[in-house]
Protein backbone atom coordinates (compact mmCIF):
# COMPACT_ATOMS: atom_id res chain seq x y z
CA UNK A 1 0.00 0.00 0.00
CA UNK A 2 1.17 3.24 -0.89
CA UNK A 3 -0.18 7.27 -0.22
CA UNK A 4 -1.11 9.60 -3.12
CA UNK A 5 -1.40 13.05 -2.69
CA UNK A 6 -2.84 15.47 -5.25
CA UNK A 7 -3.86 19.29 -4.87
CA UNK A 8 -7.28 20.17 -5.51
CA UNK A 9 -9.39 23.14 -4.80
CA UNK A 10 -10.70 23.16 -1.31
CA UNK A 11 -14.72 23.48 -2.36
CA UNK A 12 -14.34 20.71 -4.56
CA UNK A 13 -12.91 18.44 -2.16
CA UNK A 14 -14.89 19.46 0.42
CA UNK A 15 -17.90 19.55 -2.02
CA UNK A 16 -16.79 15.72 -2.86
CA UNK A 17 -16.49 14.29 0.61
CA UNK A 18 -20.00 15.89 1.34
CA UNK A 19 -21.63 14.56 -1.74
CA UNK A 20 -19.84 11.19 -1.27
CA UNK A 21 -20.76 10.84 2.04
CA UNK A 22 -24.67 11.65 1.46
CA UNK A 23 -23.96 8.65 -0.90
CA UNK A 24 -23.09 6.14 2.14
CA UNK A 25 -19.56 6.16 0.60
CA UNK A 26 -16.05 7.18 1.76
CA UNK A 27 -14.34 9.67 -0.93
CA UNK A 28 -10.84 7.64 -0.62
CA UNK A 29 -12.94 3.97 -1.94
CA UNK A 30 -14.66 6.29 -5.01
CA UNK A 31 -11.00 7.91 -5.98
CA UNK A 32 -9.54 3.98 -5.70
CA UNK A 33 -12.45 2.60 -7.61
CA UNK A 34 -11.69 5.50 -10.61
CA UNK A 35 -8.43 4.65 -10.43
CA UNK A 36 -9.10 0.93 -10.78
CA UNK A 37 -11.26 1.22 -13.69
CA UNK A 38 -9.40 4.15 -15.67
CA UNK A 39 -6.10 1.64 -15.30
CA UNK A 40 -8.82 -0.96 -16.78
CA UNK A 41 -10.72 0.75 -18.87
CA UNK A 42 -8.61 4.13 -19.90
CA UNK A 43 -11.10 5.39 -23.02
CA UNK A 44 -14.06 5.58 -20.33
CA UNK A 45 -12.20 9.06 -19.69
CA UNK A 46 -12.62 11.16 -23.25
CA UNK A 47 -11.06 14.87 -23.07
CA UNK A 48 -11.74 17.32 -26.06
CA UNK A 49 -10.03 20.31 -26.64
CA UNK A 50 -11.44 22.85 -28.46
CA UNK A 51 -8.90 24.48 -31.51
CA UNK A 52 -10.69 27.75 -30.58
CA UNK A 53 -9.16 27.93 -26.69
CA UNK A 54 -5.99 27.63 -28.67
CA UNK A 55 -6.46 30.26 -31.35
CA UNK A 56 -7.55 32.64 -28.45
CA UNK A 57 -4.47 31.85 -26.52
CA UNK A 58 -2.62 32.72 -29.51
CA UNK A 59 -3.61 35.96 -29.97
CA UNK A 60 -2.09 36.97 -26.68
CA UNK A 61 0.82 38.90 -27.03
CA UNK A 62 2.25 37.67 -23.77
CA UNK A 63 1.55 34.15 -23.86
CA UNK A 64 3.50 34.42 -27.72
CA UNK A 65 6.21 36.06 -26.57
CA UNK A 66 6.69 33.04 -23.80
CA UNK A 67 6.30 30.11 -26.35
CA UNK A 68 8.51 31.72 -28.92
CA UNK A 69 11.63 31.37 -25.31
CA UNK A 70 10.31 28.33 -24.83
CA UNK A 71 10.57 26.92 -28.50
CA UNK A 72 14.40 28.83 -28.71
CA UNK A 73 15.12 27.14 -25.83
CA UNK A 74 14.00 23.65 -26.86
CA UNK A 75 16.02 24.30 -30.09
CA UNK A 76 19.13 24.99 -28.24
CA UNK A 77 18.48 21.53 -26.15
CA UNK A 78 17.78 19.66 -28.98
CA UNK A 79 19.77 20.93 -32.19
Amino acid sequence: MTTFQIRVDKDLKDQFLLTSKKKGLDGSVLIRYFMETFTQKPDIVQFHIQEDMFDHLLENQNIRKKLKKVSHKLDTLWF
